[in-house]
């Protein structure tokens, strides 16, 4: 593909990720999620895997602010593969990991106190593959904890 083409496509993804970025701003979550998508678009018909590593990474980071940690996961992972198939740095991907497994620990506590003790499992079942191993090892005590009070009423 000419040089120049590639230039010009380059800058629209760009513009696309910065007219996202100053929507986020105005706390126009929906529409940003809009100008980022058809920015995954447009890397996914390049097959330019980093630049679909960086889409998924602000498309996670748009899921936080969604407080929506399972989609957050998702494009999470996502990011950490199409770094991976780049053969580029997944360091801010894997730091961004470990940051969404403690909120989803955190999440799951926060359910687990309110007796939503199903939902809190799913939460430290997300959290864990990306945990730091004390982080993950207290998550999975706690859904131990979880199954032996919920197998106990059941056997009531």
């Amino acid at each position: 593909m000419d040089e120049s083409i590639l230039r010009e496509i380059a800058n629209e993804i760009k513009g696309l990720n910065n007219h996202a970025v100053k929507l986020i701003k105005e706390g126009r979550l929906a529409e940003a999620e809009t100008y980022y998508q058809k920015s995954l678009e447009l890397t996914r018909v390049l097959t330019y895997y980093d630049g679909m590593a960086k889409s998924y990474f602000n498309l996670a980071n748009l899921e936080v602010l969604k407080d929506d940690l399972f989609k957050a996961i998702t494009y999470g992972t996502l990011c950490r593969e199409m770094h991976e198939k780049a053969g580029t740095d997944t360091e801010n991907c894997d730091k961004m990991m470990r940051k969404l497994a403690k909120a989803a620990m955190r999440k799951g506590m926060e359910l687990e106190k309110k007796g939503m003790l199903k939902e809190a499992v799913e939460y430290y079942q997300a959290g864990i593959p990306f945990a730091e191993e004390k982080f993950r090892q207290a998550m999975l005590k706690e859904i131990e904890l979880i199954e032996r009070v919920t197998n106990a009423k059941t056997n009531e």
